[in-house]
């Protein structure tokens, strides 16, 4: 997974405790040279990454199984049949409620 806004970690010291000489990607960065990185490099720069999450979530909504017009109308009453019930349900237990409280007090 891409880690937008953080930095990547630290590169770990030689066993001499030097650091390791920088590595060129082939291709260029793909970050200022106006070309894509090389096939199999990784775009680090922030915007790279950025269009890599775009493509990662349109390839994700490519594999889901929208419902049809008919199936999404159907569950949308069943819904709101569920939810008219209930209220009917909490409405009636307030009644009966209210009315042994009243009985009481």
């Amino acid at each position: 997974m891409a880690m937008i806004g953080r930095k990547q970690p630290a590169v770990p010291a030689t066993p001499d405790g030097s650091k390791p000489a920088r590595r060129a990607v082939a291709g260029g960065s793909g970050g200022g040279s106006g070309r894509p990185p090389a096939a199999g490099a990784a775009d680090t720069t922030r915007t790279g990454r950025l269009r890599g999450n775009i493509r990662d979530i349109m390839a994700e909504l490519r594999k889901v199984t929208w419902p049809t017009r008919g199936e999404t109308r159907n569950l949308t009453i069943v819904v709101i049949g569920i939810s008219a019930s209930v209220g009917l349900l909490l409405a009636a237990l307030d009644f009966i409620l209210s009315y042994l409280y009243n009985l009481i007090g």
